[in-house]
């Protein structure tokens, strides 16, 4: 990286400082004047000590002390200061009447000289032949955003983050490249400070990224091609994602504290009626619309609106003015022998749904030790706690954010769901009371993380060098619930409680030699390691029901008259990895790098527990060559092609294995609990295989302000990990085989520009697309699988795993507007699962067949998108600083599963969507489009009308930010301050009705295979945030 060059280069001259005042020159005169000032690093503000400053055809100069300060003393006006340093551009001034000139250098060294982290090490970008993205904590730090998946959304190439929903904490998905599996996990592995972590792909909330507090971050490696993921062998087929934390600077002790306030409010409030409207439809059209049964209609609206009652917008009753804060603080500092850095945060976020909040605490710590000239030592600790309360992740049909919007807006404030009267006119069936819920029901979660991590490492000789390191990440999950019997859920029952808790440690201990050599025109590096990994969970479920005493709730088991079978599981797996890298570079033109790796894994079967995963990839930096520097066109022209298989292990442990598992019987009046076989034993198990071509181009123009990298690929998963149904002879129903193949293919583009560089005005962009085409290869004996995600109770088998489909595919009946007349029903192909009546919803006749049956049913949405993207802008004028971030998605569908009950138009009492509303068929409106008040059989079937646009282009945030100069911070002892003005989510443009496209609800495998399905999601809201950041 620039900073650990720039490192080195601070070290020499503040090596040689000394000598340089002895020898350096000083003429004063008569007529002197002194100039002071101070120099710092154009991008990233910090002071740079040892900065030589000489007077322009003189010997006489100085240099920066430790914080940047300089001072000189000159005799002519004319005089010029040359301020130089390795590593940056020398800056030339003519003083002129000035005495007091500040100076940013600005970085000499090239994009190709730029080191990222890849994996068990570090590369130049020159040497790269891997696809390799890579994410600076710098370009976060403008735009200061709250969690680590808003910060990477977008920013790189080929890589999609979507939140589950808007709660806070909310959970996030990660998917590099598309799926590489149908059933197995699809998350990356994260290699935080060097210790591997492979998060639950069943659970969004367990992704470690929402352990992180962004200011911590130095940097972000997402690796994506298996040529720089096969290192990481079974764990690398879904990409790695590699984060490292900042550690402290050699120089002064510097203290950053940043403070930030925020209010936000919901914004995209899905359209429904409201309560005049409500009631007007009620009165005006009720008595025609609701022409299928019109003894519904009654005179008792007309009295509502007579007594002057005001009805409620029930999700402006339980949503509020949410406020945000965020603190900061960092001590960091060192030496030439010893760095360090402490920090500690807190964000406390409220919801803007009430009793709703997220806390996160975060404590970092890392230290290096260099002793001696051959040994470095150093450790970082990682502790994390976060605690989300109220109505966060309640993914259903009974969600509260849809009761609110579906519910009659003249139920009264304080109606019990006990009492309410059944034939009351004005009754919603299914009614909850929204206010009851809200401030009765209590959920929780909590989680505790702690990555801790040791290294030793030993010069041996001139390059080779020994590396040992040894790690633990422990995680800690915690779920309460408590319904009370005054809300639906728990009104059956007499209330219930349910608690879960889940206790993981993984462990990880690593050994390495790395080798690097130059001869000649020759460059040879290689790396050779052996690694150890363990991972144990105990998962433990105990909970109770019909309490006779409801207020204490959770908090006392003791008025619970039964408790539920309590739960222990415990499970653990291992792995052992050996593994080598070999790299080599021709005059800086021609690379190859060459990877194998074998892996061990306890999860499989004893037939298949090794896994062995080779890489290969060349690259030609042309630009170096003479011909292409002689066309004056490129700045840098480089060539990649990789090839690499990798494997892919997430899946529960003992599959391969035959189990035991309990059943309860009775005998002789007593209950009594015995084991009996649970599934059947497969030692052929082994792992899913990927392998992936990679074909990229590194372009630069106009000396490297316009860097442009394309990427194309292919990869193809075999042996997938599916559930196959077993013959009833076998006694088992199904068993973990390896069938199937699944393929993706795509495109990527990253762009860099320096648009403008002139002056004290600067504006940079940052351009991200990508496209990717996934592809089911084959699902053995089967053609397709069929899985139900449950969006409404009476919906099955709406997701669909088709050979030759992609994946996220649904299935179902196209709905063709409604019957509008008896001569449209005598004209019109019979439907079997409707009633062939006037203003009933009219389904498609697909195979002309006269007959509408599950037969017409066909592929109606594809929830992946056709291409994402994402545009940074950044804009410097003097101390002031701009900077927004878009983000798109296009040609995804949604389904919207939140329209159940809200699309029965004046049915049962519920309120209706507006469009619904406008559009319904009755007497009134006989060329009404939609469905009109008809028995609600139409519920039933997953048809065209759940399925929306998902497309979008957003606004992520808009920052504004003023430093203060530095000739007024000096006087106060305060090297930077920086005070701004955010805004997240100001603007959104899509078609999609409800609060927010970008969603995925759901858990476990029908989440994967049918993603994008929206379900009883969390407002959307805007904040409106003022922070200030300050270092000493």
């Amino acid at each position: 990286m620039k900073e650990k060059f720039k490192r080195h280069g601070r070290l020499t001259i503040k090596l040689s400082a000394i000598l340089l005042w002895c020898f350096v020159s000083i003429n004063a005169f008569a007529q002197e004047r002194k100039v002071s000032g101070k120099v710092i690093d154009h991008e990233n503000e910090e002071p740079i000590p040892g900065v030589s400053i000489i007077i322009e055809g003189t010997t006489t100069g100085t240099i920066t002390d430790i914080n940047g300060d300089y001072s000189i003393k000159v005799d002519d006006v004319e005089s010029k200061l040359v301020f130089s340093f390795i590593g940056f551009k020398d800056q030339t001034v003519v003083v002129g009447n000035q005495i007091l000139i500040n100076i940013s250098l600005k970085s000499d060294m090239t994009d190709l000289d730029e080191v990222v982290v890849v994996g068990y090490g570090t590369m130049k970008k020159r040497d790269l032949t891997g696809a390799v993205a890579s994410v600076k904590g710098s370009s976060m730090e403008k735009g200061s955003p709250l969690t680590m998946q808003s910060a990477l959304a977008g920013r790189a190439a080929g890589v999609q983050i979507t939140q589950t929903d808007n709660s806070p904490g909310a959970g996030v998905k990660v998917l590099i490249r598309g799926g590489s599996t149908l059933t197995g996990g699809n998350e990356p592995l994260y290699v935080i400070d060097g210790f591997p972590i492979l998060p639950d792909d069943s659970n969004p909330n367990q992704n470690p990224l929402a352990d992180l507090n962004p200011n911590d971050i130095e940097s972000m490696e997402i690796l994506k091609d298996a040529s720089s993921t096969a290192i990481y062998g079974a764990q690398g087929a879904n990409g790695v994602i590699i984060i490292t934390t900042k550690l402290g600077k050699a120089g002064k002790p510097s203290i950053d504290v940043n403070y930030s306030y925020g209010l936000s409010e919901m914004t995209n409030v899905p359209n429904i009626l409201t309560p005049d409207e409500y009631l007007d439809w009620q009165i005006e059209k009720g008595p025609i619309t609701q022409f299928y049964d019109p003894n519904v209609y009654t005179e008792a609206w007309q009295e509502i609106k007579d007594s002057g009652q005001k009805g409620s917008v029930w999700i402006d009753r339980i949503t509020r003015q949410a406020e945000t804060h965020r603190a900061d603080i960092s001590f960091s500092g060192g030496d030439e022998g010893m760095k360090y850095r402490l920090s500690g945060s807190y964000l406390g976020q409220e919801g803007v749904l009430v009793n709703s909040d997220f806390n996160r605490f975060n404590f970092n710590a890392n230290l290096e030790q260099k002793i001696g000239k051959k040994i470095r030592i150093g450790a970082t600790m990682k502790y994390s706690m976060t605690q989300a309360n109220g109505m966060v992740n309640s993914w259903d049909e009974s969600s509260v954010t849809k009761t609110a919007l579906q519910l009659n807006p003249f139920m009264p404030d304080d109606f019990d769901i006990n009492d309410f009267p059944d034939d009351d006119e004005t009754y919603t069936w299914n009614n909850e009371n929204v206010l009851t819920y809200m401030n009765e029901v209590d959920l929780s979660t909590g989680t505790e993380r702690m990555i801790g991590n040791m290294f030793f490492e030993y010069k041996i000789m001139n390059g080779l060098n020994f590396y040992t390191s040894y790690g633990l990440n422990s995680f800690n999950d915690n779920y309460e619930e408590f319904f009370p019997s005054s809300v639906r859920r728990g009104n059956n029952v007499g209330g219930f409680a349910n608690f879960r808790n889940r206790k993981m440690l993984s462990t990880s201990y690593q050994a390495r030699l790395n080798f690097n050599k130059s001869v000649k025109r020759h460059y040879f590096n290689a790396t050779a390691v052996f690694e150890a990994n363990t991972f144990e969970q105990v998962d433990k479920r105990f909970g109770a029901q019909g309490f006779e005493e409801e207020s204490r709730g959770k908090y006392d088991l003791s008025s619970a008259t039964t408790a539920y079978f309590p739960s222990n599981i415990y499970s653990d797996n291992s792995m052992l990895s050996y593994l080598g890298r070999f790299g080599y570079s021709y005059n800086g033109r021609y690379l190859l790098t060459a990877s194998f790796r074998a892996d061990g894994s306890s999860k499989f079967g004893k037939n298949n527990k090794w896994g062995y995963f080779p890489s290969a990839a060349l690259g030609w930096l042309a630009s170096e060559e003479e011909f292409i520097k002689n066309l004056n066109t490129f700045d840098l022209l480089k060539f990649r092609l990789s090839y690499g298989v990798t494997g892919n292990n997430q899946i529960p442990t003992y599959q391969s294995l035959a189990r035991l598992t309990t059943e309860k019987y009775i005998f002789n009046d007593g209950l009594y609990v015995g084991m009996v076989p649970g599934s059947i034993a497969n030692p052929d198990l082994k792992w899913e295989t990927t392998q992936q071509y990679n074909v990229g181009l590194d372009l630069g123009f106009f000396k490297n302000r316009l860097l442009v990298t394309a990427e194309a690929y292919y990869k193809e998963t075999n042996d997938l990990l599916l559930e196959v149904q077993l013959p009833t002879t076998s006694g088992f129903t199904n068993a973990l085989q390896n069938i199937g193949a699944i393929s993706n293919k795509g495109f990527e583009l990253a762009i860099n520009t320096v648009n403008i560089d002139k002056g004290h005005f600067k504006w940079s962009s940052a351009l991200t697309f990508s496209m990717n085409r996934s592809e089911v290869l084959d699902l053995g004996e089967k053609k397709e699988m069929f899985f139900t995600r449950n969006f409404y109770h009476k919906v099955r088998d709406e997701v669909i795993v088709r050979v030759g489909e992609p994946v996220g595919r649904f299935y179902g009946y196209v709905e063709d507007e409604v019957l509008n007349s008896e001569n449209e029903i005598a004209n019109s192909p019979r439907m079997q699962n409707l009633e062939n009546i006037v203003g009933q919803v009219k389904l498609k006749d697909v195979n002309g067949d006269g007959v509408v049956n599950a037969n017409d049913k066909v592929l109606i949405a594809n929830t992946t998108p056709d291409f994402i993207g994402g545009l940074n802008n950044e804009f410097n004028y003097k101390n002031f600083d701009l900077s927004f971030f878009l983000r798109w998605s296009y040609g995804n569908d949604v389904i919207n599963g939140n329209v159940t009950f809200l699309d029965r138009v004046g049915v049962g009492n519920w309120n209706t969507l507006q469009g619904y509303a406008d559009n319904a068929f009755s007497p009134l409106n006989p060329k009404g489009t939609v469905h009109g008040s008809v028995p609600d059989t139409y519920s039933t079937l997953m048809r065209s009308s759940y399925v929306e646009d998902g497309s979008f282009l957003k606004c992520d945030f808009i920052s504004l930010g003023y430093s203060l100069p530095d000739h007024l911070l000096s006087n106060i002892n305060v090297k930077k301050l920086r005070v701004y003005a955010r805004v997240d989510n100001p603007f959104m443009i899509t078609r999609y009705s409800w609060f927010d496209p970008e969603v995925s609800t759901g858990w476990g495998t029908v989440a994967k295979v049918g993603p994008g399905v929206d379900l009883g999601t969390y407002p959307r809201a805007v904040t409106y945030t003022l922070g200030a950041s300050i270092s000493f």
